[in-house]
Parts: C-alpha cells; structure tokens; sequence
C-alpha cells in the first residue's frame, strides 16, 4: 500500500527564504522560518518511517529555492521537489501531481503548518484505501484549516482546496460535497497562527500522551524556540 500513495507537502509560502517568509506573530523572520520548517521537517519524519523517500513530494514557493538547496536534513532525490510561480498555482501543482509516480492510485496531499498527526492516523487513512468507494480523508487543524487530504481517485479539484485563500474549513467542505467521494473526516490536529498558539505548543508538546507527535530531535528544534521567547509561554 505504501509504495502505491505519493504524498505531498505543499507550501503556497515561502518557509526558508528568511526574507520573504511571513513573520509568525511576535517572532522575528529568521525564527519564524525556523518554526515552519521545523513543522515540515517533522511531519517529514513521520511520513519517512511509513514511506520509502521516492513516494514523498515536497511543492514549494519558488521564492524558496536557492534557500532550500541550502538544507539537507530532508533527504529527497532532486526530482521529487518541486517549485512554482505562486501565480500559478493550483494549476502548476495539479500538473505536477499527475505526473509523479503513475503506479500510485492513492494521494495523500498533506499542509505542513501542524503538529499531532501520528504514524497511526496514516495508517488509518491507508486502511480506508483499501475500501471499494473513491475515498476521500480530511483533517482540519483547531483554527478549521484543512490541512490534510487524501484520497484513492485524484480530481483535479483537490489541489486547489490546498491554496491558501481556499482552504479554510467552511469554504473547502462546501466544495468536497460536490465531489463524488466516500468522506472521511479525522481527528483535529493543532496549527499555529495566533501569537497565543504558541503557549499552546508548548503545553501540548509538554504532555507525555502526545510524544508521538514528534521525535526527541523534533522537539529540541521546538525547544529552542521555547527558550527563545519563554516571555510568550
């Protein structure tokens, strides 16, 4: 089942261009840009220990590439990053999920800006695969962002609900009624955009039921952070 599901992160917005990321509040651009990739970089992991790397796709802002090739904690052959004219998307995007990987029935289209999604809720999507109806899976974050869909049939609509003017809770949901899919809507999981999510993070990550959210590596990027702007938690 795994080698038959590419996933994709996809980042509307630039994350490791420290210049052109947006500023998370509060928090100054460089460690804003730490933050969210600090994100990617462990949902990254949790999909790693499940999927062999060549079924991963990340679709990034082109305002990002010459900072990207920069890091290399996030061990991808060259040919499953992508990048796009932010005016251009969803259509770029949806080019490039076609394309990749024509023996994957299964598509898992993941926005990397949340953490409590765990090996476990992967492989409870995975298992809904395996029913007969078009499947399709949604989790949506405590502020009803839709970060998270997957699929066993892709349409060509499901790239655009990952925009990030369209994929908000109410407005995405209107638009997947109208799709012909079996729907599946999972656990909420936790995103950041106040200044007071933060606070929140900390507490969450703190809680010994929820390090399955993350690896001990992961959480000393977050704790780093903690440190930085203790003034917040």
């Amino acid at each position: 089942m795994t080698n038959s599901t590419n996933v994709f992160f996809v980042l509307p917005e630039p994350i490791f261009n420290k210049e052109a990321c947006q500023a998370f509040p509060d928090f100054s651009k460089k460690d804003s840009s730490f933050l969210y990739v600090t994100l990617l970089h462990n949902l990254y992991e949790i999909f790693f220990s499940i999927f062999p790397k060549e079924n991963l796709f990340i679709c990034l802002n082109e305002k990002d590439k010459e900072s990207f090739s920069n890091d290399t904690t996030l061990t991808l052959p060259s040919e499953n990053i992508f990048y796009f004219d932010e005016n251009m998307f969803p259509a770029q995007c949806s080019s490039i999920f076609e394309k990749r990987n024509q023996a994957a029935k299964n598509f898992i289209f993941v926005r990397p800006d949340f953490v409590g999604l765990t090996t476990s809720d992967i492989l409870q999507t995975l298992d809904l695969f395996l029913l007969e109806d078009d499947v399709l899976v949604l989790m949506q974050s405590t502020h009803k962002k839709n970060v998270f869909f997957a699929c066993n049939k892709f349409r060509a609509e499901i790239p655009a609900l990952l925009y990030k003017k369209n994929y908000h809770g109410d407005s995405a949901l209107k638009k997947l009624c109208g799709l012909e899919y079996q729907f599946y809507n999972l656990k909420n999981v936790f995103s950041l955009v106040h200044a007071t999510d933060f606070k929140e993070l900390y507490q969450l990550l703190s809680r010994k039921e929820n390090y399955s959210y993350c690896s001990q590596p992961m959480h000393n990027r977050f704790t780093h952070l903690f440190i930085e702007y203790k003034e917040l938690i």
